[in-house]
């Protein structure tokens, strides 16, 4: 039988955690599905870090390391993987693993043997990468494969790994799946967070459902399947099948207008990309090997200028200060909203090219806000954007666009790091700004919900285009990890 690495009992931390029980076997691999987002990150910390309990206990590796009489919880051997790498770039991979650790006391640094030892770490689970390299060179993958060989050598009974095809391609997917395959026989067990159902069930043991600081439902082998994942997700599902959406885009007519334009771009790692976006189309760029979007985000920036070729939006370069282009990050909430700004100075920010004397006629602002309270409340009147919650958050995001109105919006993905509800939610949002005619081009480095919005889409490869896919033939994409909208019946 199996030991028990990790056991949470009857967890209550409110308003975030409520009567959460769920455990993980030596060397299973457990999926963690956020049908919403509240209490993930504050499970990720406790089972990590330790919290103070209002009831339950939690215990790891056969000892009870917090509960609810305990005014001092311990922080566990347990390792946390996301996008912010515990690795220090200007180190070697050796020094990384074995210099800066807890423990390692040495005066004098035996550097031959501890090459040595690294080689054969790597070696055992075929991680082609050299100790000697500095960190700051290795792929994003790469890191995250270090950080893996690093739980061995802390003797981590349990890995996090958090959003992880939110950074990662889905080529180093599969590697990293396999990999984790590989360490999961030696022992080490792992908790894989992601917000899409069909991603954790290719390298998942079972998976757990997760709504509203609760576990739902403890998905057994032959229960992780899109039928099953139905019944959870119905509101879901059916908001995107409904007849009156699916004519949206069936009935899509290309329009002879390009709109925006990329011919033969030379920069960074895009070599010779070219592509065309027509008006009141979405388009999805799928970057297979993550070759694309970090170049083209600086280009779409005017962070930086092409070495050669040409982007055109209306047969016009762009600029920094061109509110014809709206550009919403990975992480919009951190980048896209000021929070120094009230809600309405928020969401009238780039209007003001479109509302002439918006800033000196306070009559047009109060007139908005009272038209605008319909669908938003009282939050309209808030002046300090720290008191509303990361979905009212998204509503002054998604209004400022509105306003906006762009000819084209960059989303770099969207689905990222957002539980069901809220990319229910935004998909609704790109359903608005397609029937207002606005333009959309999605870059995305996972499929996700992506194609759910999408009229067309471009697998890029090596920087560059090398297919295009029509939304009638996406069903034969089922190959990629991510929700297909049904076809007109």
């Amino acid at each position: 039988m199996k030991k028990e690495v990790l056991c949470l009992e009857k967890v209550y931390i409110p308003p975030f955690l409520e009567d959460l029980n769920m455990h993980v076997l030596e060397g299973e691999i457990v999926g963690l599905i956020p049908i919403n987002i509240l209490g993930v990150d504050e499970l990720v910390t406790l089972i990590g870090y330790g919290y103070s309990l209002h009831y339950g206990y939690v215990s790891y590796d056969g000892k009870v390391v917090n509960d609810y009489l305990d005014p001092n919880p311990k922080k566990n051997n347990v390792l946390i993987i996301d996008k912010e790498t515990t690795l220090i770039d200007s180190l070697s991979v050796y020094e990384n693993l074995f210099v800066i650790r807890k423990g390692f006391s040495k005066h004098l640094i035996n550097k031959k043997m501890l090459i040595q030892q690294t080689q054969m770490l790597l070696n055992d689970l075929n991680i082609k990468i050299s100790p000697h390299v500095l960190v700051e060179n290795l792929s994003l993958y790469e890191k995250v494969a270090l950080e893996l060989v690093k739980a061995q050598i802390l003797c981590s009974k349990l890995v996090i790994l958090k959003d992880i095809s939110s950074f990662i391609n889905e080529k180093d997917i599969e590697k990293l799946h396999n990999l984790m395959r590989k360490i999961s026989k030696k022992g080490i067990s792992f908790l894989y967070i992601c917000n899409h159902h069909q991603e954790a069930f290719l390298i998942s043991d079972r998976c757990y459902l997760m709504k509203e600081g609760h576990m739902v439902k403890n998905l057994l082998p032959n229960e992780m399947t899109d039928k099953v994942m139905e019944y959870y997700s119905y509101v879901f599902e059916h908001s995107l099948s409904t007849s009156e959406r699916q004519k949206l885009y069936d009935n899509q007519e290309k329009t002879k207008d390009i709109i925006f334009s990329v011919k033969h771009v030379f920069f960074e790692k895009l070599k010779n990309l070219s592509f065309d976006i027509h008006k009141g189309e979405t388009i999805v760029l799928f970057d297979s090997d993550n070759s694309i979007i970090e170049s083209l985000s600086k280009l779409l920036k005017v962070e930086n200028f092409p070495n050669k070729g040409q982007i055109k939006l209306k047969n016009k370069n762009i600029n920094k200060k061109d509110r014809r282009i709206a550009l919403i990050d990975k992480k919009p909430l951190e980048s896209n909203i000021f929070y120094s700004m009230s809600v309405m100075d928020n969401i009238l920010f780039c209007a003001d090219h479109k509302l002439k004397n918006l800033w000196f006629n306070h009559k047009i602002e109060k007139a908005i806000s009272k038209a605008l309270y319909k669908d938003l409340g009282n939050i309209v009147f808030e002046k300090d954007l720290k008191n509303l919650n990361e979905s009212q958050l998204f509503e002054v995001l998604h209004q400022k666009i509105l306003f906006q109105k762009p000819d084209l919006l960059v989303l770099i993905q969207p689905f990222s790091f957002l539980d069901m509800y809220q990319r229910l939610k935004n998909i609704e949002y790109y359903d608005t700004l397609k029937k207002n005619g606005v333009s959309i081009l999605i870059l995305a480095l996972s499929i996700s919900d992506t194609l759910q919005v999408a009229d067309r889409l471009y697998f890029a490869s090596e920087g560059k285009i090398i297919n295009s896919y029509l939304r009638k033939d996406f069903s034969l994409l089922s190959h990629l990890h991510g929700s297909l909208p049904q076809n007109k019946s």
